[in-house]
């Protein structure tokens, strides 16, 4: 079922316009996306091969290459267009430069690098190549804290370095007895802040006994930092990391707690013997394995928004149930709004409130997952269904045609030219959204206010 919509958006996005300039012509990827995204929403996102699913993913992350041109529109999160200096050059500039646009880019990422990975993230399709080869996948997971927040690496640390085993007892009967929050205002009262995710993440995880979880928090108490470690700390704390000799020191204490920190998210996300598995490389892990690792990274931080662009397209069906019980899991237990990208409507069904069918760069459909399965409306959308294989289907159907070259797309619906029920109208004019019930709309012209026409779909 959709979430109640009257929460402020975390990310919107209005007529998104990209086009990617190569030696062939002009090959315009997005023409005109319209989106909103809520707090802790499943939005999914489907459509065949060149629909411009991935690149929607990459343009939000402002990730896209020299040769790509904004044309228009805005993606706001929080409230800040983090896209408007590609959108003032495209929108400016009547012939494309792509040296000047690669200024243009290398300055945005500049301005992004606080963003990237702190409140938005993204899953890439290949976890293989998205993983450095050459490092640890620990260390990994631990950089990305690192990098934004090393100040939650120190409180970590130097919170069990305070706490003694009565204390730590007086904490697990306040977890018993009055819950989550009290515990968190107790440990903030005493200024431990950085405890509460500790011994939250063990207390939540659903794979082991009460009494080995209360076994394992006892243990965090008086947890003594190492004298190497403990340098390090101190030299951060006084603000002498900022020279080159001592920020090395500085850098290892704090990556050893990112590594602590690694084994509870990976534990978290079902990876089992996670303090062995943070000292291994990428090449070592399989496929299923590698892609929770790349979820830990995007999770590292606990962004507002997480983009996954098919995580589940190259594992195999047993892998990829699980992948999508901890998405169903992450759903339940945070606020986290996640844009789930997958030419597979199936796995979309299992995870989504929404979903938007995407075709030739352009939203054609969007609602809630139930009025999507049961009644689409768009004859692009119920083609698509039709196509889903079942064991009660005798004859595999297929959309004939394909889609269209993007360098010359068609006038007026861009699926007219394979839509079985396309009138003279549809070939001249290019549908605009309509809503036909709360939270679903559709473009096209054999909808109209919520009723259809004689001879629709």
């Amino acid at each position: 079922m959709s979430k109640v919509q009257t929460k402020e958006k975390v990310l919107e996005v209005q007529d998104l316009k990209l086009s990617f300039y190569t030696r062939r012509g002009v090959y315009h990827a997005l023409r005109g996306v319209d989106l909103n995204l809520y707090p802790g929403e499943v939005l999914g996102l489907a459509g065949e091969s060149g629909s411009g699913k991935s690149t929607l993913g990459l343009t939000i992350m402002g990730l896209i290459p020299r040769n790509a041109r904004l044309e228009d529109g805005s993606v706001k999160l929080d409230g800040i267009d983090v896209v408007q200096p590609l959108r003032d050059y495209g929108k400016n500039t009547s012939k494309f430069s792509v040296k000047k646009n690669e200024k243009i880019i290398k300055k945005l990422n500049k301005q992004l690098q606080q963003v990237r990975g702190n409140k938005i993230s993204m899953v890439f399709q290949e976890p293989l190549t998205a993983l450095n080869p050459v490092l640890p996948v620990g260390y990994q997971i631990a950089e990305a804290v690192y990098f934004h927040d090393p100040d939650r690496l120190l409180r970590r640390a130097l919170s069990r370095d305070k706490v003694t085993q009565e204390d730590m007892r007086e904490f697990l009967n306040i977890l018993k007895t009055d819950g989550e929050e009290k515990l968190i205002q107790e440990l903030k009262s005493r200024g431990l802040e950085g405890l509460d995710e500790q011994i939250l993440s063990v207390w939540r995880r659903k794979d082991i006994h009460e009494a080995r979880k209360e076994k394992i928090v006892l243990s965090l108490a008086n947890v003594k930092l190492k004298s190497i470690d403990k340098l390090g700390l101190t030299i951060y704390m006084h603000g002498l990391h900022r020279f080159p000799i001592l920020s090395r020191f500085a850098k290892n204490s704090l990556i050893n707690e990112g590594y602590r920190l690694a084994v509870e998210i990976l534990t978290f996300l079902g990876i089992p013997h996670p303090e062995k598995v943070v000292k291994l490389y990428p090449h070592e892990l399989s496929g299923g394995m590698r892609q929770r690792v790349v979820i830990s990274i995007a999770l590292a931080n606990n962004p507002k928004i997480v983009i996954m662009d098919e995580p589940t397209s190259a594992l195999d069906v047993t892998i990829q149930a699980q992948i999508l019980d901890l998405v169903k899991d992450l759903k339940g237990n945070s606020d986290i709004s996640f844009i789930f990208i997958s030419h597979d409507l199936s796995v979309l069904a299992e995870v989504s409130d929404r979903i938007g069918i995407m075709y030739a760069g352009k939203l054609v459909e969007i609602g809630p997952v139930s009025e999507i399965f049961q009644e689409p409306l768009h004859p692009y959308t119920r083609m698509l269904m039709e196509a889903i294989p079942g064991m009660d289907k005798s004859v595999l159907k297929t959309i004939p045609g394909s889609v269209p070259d993007m360098r010359n797309p068609p006038t007026g619906c861009a699926f007219s030219t394979r839509c079985p029920f396309a009138i003279d109208r549809c070939r001249t004019e290019d549908p605009r959204m309509v809503e036909v019930s709360k939270d679903h709309q559709v473009a096209c012209w054999l909808v109209k206010g919520g009723g259809r026409h004689a001879g629709s779909v």
